[in-house]
């Protein structure tokens, strides 16, 4: 018989307070698409690129947003499944903008966004089967995944801005910050907390690509 993946368990406001979180990313997620077919004159490759970032961060705040709001368990394991999944396309989609919009014409961009995207697929397929087990392996993969963005500092902040870099750093940094609470399961509304700092790592993340990869051009 299979076994049964346990699912997570929050008191009712604990899970509004989840929902409430990362229902905020989904207008901020909206925003930025709005701002971004607001704009005109931008290359191919800088609206593109910015586009799969807006793209991922939308499907990841949807997804958690709908897995913490939906009480159905068959339904709440889908949507958890799909937060997670969601979670790999949003650290490949923030890769994008920088790797290709902005480093494309380099080896580095080039190899850099062919690994990120392929590591990314492989997390896809170990969360299909096996979302709610293993959780060590994937939180592992998320930030080592994650912290390979400093493999292209130099060159970005050549680029474009030291500036950027920071921003960069400073998401990372929001991120890895954010898996301490993620972690701290005995204290309420460790979840919601956890939610703030992704949000504030894709905040910083998302001022840098629309402040400053945007404005770039080969």
């Amino acid at each position: 018989m299979k076994k049964e993946v346990k699912l997570d368990v929050y008191t009712p406001e604990e899970e509004v307070a989840n929902a409430i979180t990362h229902g905020v990313g989904i207008l901020g997620a909206l925003g930025s698409l709005i701002y971004l077919f607001t704009r005109s004159g931008l290359s191919p490759s800088i609206f593109w690129s910015a586009l799969v970032f807006s793209l991922t961060a939308l499907i990841l705040y949807s997804s958690s947003t709908l897995y913490h709001s939906v009480k159905a368990k068959k339904n709440k394991f889908l949507f958890k499944q799909l937060d997670h999944i969601a979670i790999y396309l949003l650290i490949a989609g923030t890769f994008t903008p920088f790797c290709w919009g902005v480093l494309g014409n380099t080896a580095l961009g080039q190899n850099l966004l062919i690994a990120v995207w392929v590591i990314a697929l492989a997390g896809i397929i170990f969360k299909v089967f096996y979302t709610g087990k293993l959780e060590f392996i994937s939180l592992a993969s998320y930030l080592g995944m994650g912290w390979l963005g400093f493999m292209m500092f130099d060159e970005i902040g050549e680029i474009l801005s030291p500036k950027v870099v920071n921003l960069m750093l400073y998401g990372g940094i929001s991120y890895t910050a954010g898996v301490v609470f993620y972690l701290m399961r005995k204290l309420k509304y460790h979840h919601a907390i956890w939610h703030l700092f992704v949000l504030g790592g894709t905040g910083f993340h998302a001022y840098a690509i629309f402040n400053y990869v945007v404005d770039y051009s080969y």
